[in-house]
């Protein structure tokens, strides 16, 4: 190799570099600013070395606590808390890792974030009783929280829940898990060199209000939520198996209502055949669900796919309002 082919080389991979370090700098700088913009709207309590955010507004008994589905976090309840607030007392709050929440050092299981979802109540001194919501990964995560501190919790509203028997009786979805793991390992890749943080306005809003969307994207943009709903993800077989251990077959007549979503978006890299199966399957576990209180009410959402707090976010204010006032008679 000749010098001038040499010296080219050595430019080129100079460039390169001052590209790269300059692209980095600036967005830690844009990280920073954007994680000054818009700090926590609530309050960040320890739990034993590392804090939690929690958001608590309104007044009254029971107090309602907002739990959002996998990679999610508290700002997906935009919709549902203001309206809440008006006639009881409601927290929405971040698992460990996401929205304005640190990282916890303990894997993402199910038990262990319920526990600490306790932890973070009692340090917060959030009164019960609880009627708890929780949204996808969350409507199975708030029903380990009812089995394992039964005395706290008088009701349940599910919001298309995830059902624990899922991945054993859809192998299919190993499919489902695989693409998003690749898809989300690009994403934390782009937060965490702060490219998003760059160009925040290229964040999609999911259905959000106007305020609350600013505060999405700067959450998204510059925290490591993208690698803890990896870490969530992953421990998915861990925690189902966790609750199937548990084997809660029934909460007595605890109030309980279930919302299901009225349609499924069809899964590109999935036949038309795996697509039919896993929407039968859906329908079968919210119908379980539901049998698991003789008080147990099943609602179907007609307008909406998975995410019914954004599509139909009436239709879960209602299904609360409705849960508080049957719990207040």
């Amino acid at each position: 190799m000749n010098t001038k082919i040499r010296r080219f080389i050595f430019i080129v991979m100079l460039i390169v570099l001052i590209l790269v370090v300059v692209t980095l700098t600036a967005g830690a700088i844009a990280k920073a600013n954007l994680a000054k913009r818009y700090p926590a709207p609530g309050q960040m309590v320890d739990v034993g070395g590392y804090k939690m955010h929690i958001n608590c507004t309104g007044q009254g008994s029971p107090t309602v606590i907002l739990a959002a589905g996998m990679g999610d976090f508290s700002l997906t309840w935009a919709n549902i808390q203001p309206e809440v607030a008006k006639y009881t007392r409601v927290c929405s709050y971040d698992r460990a890792g996401l929205g304005w929440s640190e990282t916890s050092p303990h894997p993402r299981t199910a038990t262990k974030m319920m526990a600490e979802l306790h932890t973070l109540l009692v340090n917060a001194k959030v009164e019960g009783p609880y009627v708890l919501v929780g949204h996808s990964l969350s409507g199975m995560l708030v029903r380990v929280y009812a089995h394992n501190y039964p005395g706290e919790v008088v009701g349940m509203v599910l919001v298309d829940s995830l059902h624990e028997e899922r991945l054993t009786r859809l192998p299919v979805m190993a499919k489902v898990i695989q693409d998003a793991t690749g898809q989300f390992r690009m994403f934390a890749l782009l937060s965490s060199t702060g490219m998003m943080a760059l160009v925040p306005q290229t964040i999609p809003t999911p259905g959000l209000p106007e305020n609350a969307y600013a505060q999405y994207q700067a959450v998204t943009a510059t925290t490591g939520g993208f690698e803890t709903f990896l870490a969530e993800l992953n421990a998915g077989a861990e925690s189902s198996a966790e609750v199937r251990a548990l084997r809660i077959t029934s909460f007595g007549d605890m109030p309980l209502i279930v919302l299901s979503a009225g349609y499924g978006d069809a899964m590109a890299s999935l036949s038309d055949a795996e697509n039919q199966q896993i929407w039968k399957e859906l329908q079968i576990e919210q119908s379980e669900l539901a049998a698991l209180s003789s008080n147990g009410k099943h609602v179907i959402a007609e307008q909406s796919g998975h995410f019914i707090q954004l599509d139909q976010p009436d239709l879960v204010i209602d299904a609360i309002r409705d849960m508080v006032d049957a719990i207040r008679k």
